[in-house]
């Protein structure tokens, strides 16, 4: 049993250093993250994989339609997990006011992803956006 013990302690160390530690080299290379929000309603989690893009300045945003529900869970309650590549942080999803972010991360968007986000029109001018920023 003891054994069984030490086996699975490395495992539970790895986790907690990647629950805490820095992105994956090339982080703003991927093309998706995973963001977790808490039910506005239930409080349970809740996952999906998204877009996200990077600025020169390491400002991390997320772009989508108002009537998503991880995008009401985050208004309801701004605090999220934030998985790329098996590295999960706690980070705080802040709402994307300025003109000059917006444009920002419509030009981000462009660049990273190319003819589809041109296609699908993102960010969109009726969506929203969120800077996910470090507790």
């Amino acid at each position: 049993m003891q054994s069984d013990l030490k086996k699975g302690l490395p495992n539970i160390k790895i986790e907690m250093l990647a629950m805490q530690g820095s992105w994956p080299p090339d982080y703003t290379k991927e093309r998706t993250i995973k963001i977790t929000t808490r039910g506005r309603k239930t409080g349970r989690p809740h996952t999906v994989t998204i877009w996200f893009g990077v600025d020169e300045n390491g400002r991390m945003f997320v772009s989508s339609l108002r009537n998503r529900d991880w995008v009401k869970n985050i208004l309801a309650n701004p605090e999220v997990e934030v998985t790329i590549k098996g590295v999960t942080r706690k980070m705080r999803a802040v709402k994307v006011e300025s003109k000059e972010d917006k444009q920002l991360i419509r030009s981000i968007w462009r660049k990273k992803y190319g003819l589809m986000a041109r296609i699908m029109r993102l960010p969109r001018e009726d969506g929203i956006s969120f800077e996910l920023r470090d507790v």
